[in-house]
């Protein structure tokens, strides 16, 4: 131990430890294994290098709260939609950050004009609003459509409208162009949610509205079988995310990032959550069998041909997909654990504050009772056990976070839960946490992903019992032949049925800030390591439960 001019210097085993006068500690390795001292450096400073990450690349999006489903706020006051996963989703392959701001259309399109925005995150494409924005690489064509009943045979066509009653949304901007090109009664109303029910109750021959948003209000009713599309779609128009006429530089990143994900077929996915099976055109119906056969005698034809060379382009197509996939699912993960990492290093730090307070107990004393031997023994002692303390939570800290492949093993399931749970003590504060599991049960498992689960599930359940009277976490595990069920169990907020079944989908969330990716990065670590994992919830505030489904092993397979 040396006095040097702002603090102390002690030397202990291979690893020299300054400590200031305000007790900040430094250190310096000089050994074999300088990234683990370099973890140590970083944790014992508490520095946050994620949290800063793209700040400077933050931007305000302003969209419409009522547009389902492109964008809306549902009845729980999450921000959701086709508009917002899509600007998640670049945010992912870009680094850009983006923060939502939900509004009337009207006041989202000034909203760049009014300096309350820097991106309207959905827009149709115009001559005219080319003068004002610049339009990103299309996200899909947007179009309206003429809709009746299933039933209905005396509209076939768009003739057919004639002298016939419409409903309408109010202030759309083609009402004036429906109203000369068609020659009929207009009602208009608020929402066209409220134009689609006055269609299903037959108060109007049939609804010209959004083709897509019909089509998404139709499932949510579970009525998409009821109503058909007659004659082609009008008003089809590029739809298209909108900056400022001069912002040339952001609209090259959005672009990039649109690129990226069409290419990743991330977008594919989220066209599917949103939009899923159109509504049937009722010209197609009629249409189609003769084009079918056609069709169908071409292929047979051309497929005798070219059936090898198919087969060989199929498999090329095939493996570049699944590269695709890979790195994909590798970003999201990475992306996930950047969300949840000043969680966890929040955790470690608190569990390294004890160590480390009887660490500088001895070395603030060493100068004064350099001759004292007892001391100095203890010294000696407890010094060296609460190193080992610290480097066994930077284990298993840096366990959690090297990406790797599945290594499945044997090991004690009791004993991993005890390791993860220590690494989110510190959130739990007044929460009760009940283990029910044997501890004499192995199962098998990579554990590194193990522990990315539970971390995962806990931080989730304790998010979601922080207003419960008496917050409760219980884990639970009981076997059935080869399988192992572990279910984690809160008296949480719940979901709704409709909602649970996206829970293991890409950036689906009912937090305001979340990014709706941790459970489904659980998803996938379960499927690598061939478990199965599920969901269920009574309802809002009957809590949730996650069971997971692991092989049994066995304490000689370690």
């Amino acid at each position: 131990m040396q006095n040097i001019e702002h603090g102390y210097l002690c030397y202990l085993e291979n690893t020299t430890i300054i400590i200031n006068s305000r007790g900040v500690i430094l250190l310096k390795a000089v050994v074999k294994g300088s990234i683990r001292a370099g973890v140590i450096f970083l944790l014992l400073n508490i520095l946050w290098p994620y949290l800063a990450y793209g700040l400077e690349d933050r931007y305000r999006v302003a969209g419409d709260s009522q547009f389902p489903p492109y964008e809306f706020v549902d009845d729980d006051g999450v921000y959701k939609g086709f508009n917002v996963d899509m600007l998640k989703a670049i945010s992912l392959v870009t680094g850009l950050e983006f923060e939502f701001f939900p509004m009337k259309w009207e006041d989202a399109y000034y909203s760049i004009e009014r300096g309350q925005a820097d991106i309207i995150q959905g827009m149709k494409e115009s001559e005219e609003r080319k003068g004002k924005f610049l339009f990103s690489d299309s996200l899909l064509l947007n179009s309206q459509s003429i809709f009746v009943l299933d039933n209905n045979s005396d509209i076939n066509n768009e003739r057919d409208l004639t002298g016939k009653t419409i409903s309408l949304l109010k202030e759309d901007i083609s009402y004036n162009e429906i109203k000369r090109k068609y020659n009929v009664e207009i009602i208009e109303y608020e929402s066209l949610d409220g134009a689609l029910e006055a269609l299903l109750k037959g108060e109007v021959d049939a609804l010209i509205g959004n083709t897509l948003t019909v089509n998404y209000l139709c499932k949510e009713r579970n009525s998409i079988d009821l109503i058909k599309i007659i004659g082609d779609t009008i008003n089809e128009q590029r739809y298209c995310i909108a900056v400022d006429k001069n912002n040339e530089l952001l609209i090259e990143k959005l672009n990039a990032g649109i690129a990226e994900i069409q290419k990743s077929g991330m977008y594919d996915s989220l066209y599917r959550k949103w939009f899923g099976a159109p509504i049937k055109n009722a010209r197609t119906r009629y249409e189609t069998l003769w084009k079918v056969t056609i069709v169908i005698a071409f292929g047979l034809l051309t497929l005798v041909l070219v059936v090898q060379s198919f087969n060989r382009k199929l498999k090329r197509m095939v493996d570049i997909k699944t590269e695709e996939q890979r790195v994909l699912i590798n970003e999201l993960r990475r992306f996930d654990k950047l969300q949840f990492m000043d969680k966890i290093i929040s955790s470690i730090a608190h569990e390294i504050r004890n160590p480390l307070t009887s660490i500088k107990l001895y070395t603030t004393q060493m100068k004064d009772k350099l001759k004292d031997e007892e001391f100095i023994l203890a010294a000696a002692e407890d010094i060296p056990e609460e190193i080992d303390r610290i480097d066994g939570l930077i284990k298993e800290f840096m366990e959690y976070t090297s990406p790797r492949k599945a290594i499945i093993e044997s090991f004690n399931l009791y004993e991993e839960l005890m390791k993860t749970i220590k690494l989110v003590k510190f959130h739990l504060g007044n929460i009760d946490l009940l283990i029910d599991v044997d501890k004499s049960y192995y199962i098998k498992f990579d554990t590194g992903h193990f522990k990315q689960i539970v971390l995962n599930i806990l931080l989730n359940s304790i998010d979601a019992v922080k207003e419960a009277n008496h917050p409760t976490i219980r884990i639970r595990a009981a076997t059935k032949n080869d399988i192992i069920s572990i279910s984690f169990n809160d008296n949480g907020h719940g979901m709704n049925e409709d909602d649970i079944q996206y829970i293991f989908e890409p950036f689906y969330t009912t937090k305001e800030y979340g990014n709706g990716l941790g459970m489904f990065v659980v998803k996938q670590l379960v499927d690598e390591n061939e478990g199965m994992i599920s969901a269920s919830s009574h309802g809002k505030g009957t809590g949730m439960s996650i069971i997971l489904e692991v092989k049994r092993g066995e304490p000689n397979e370690e």
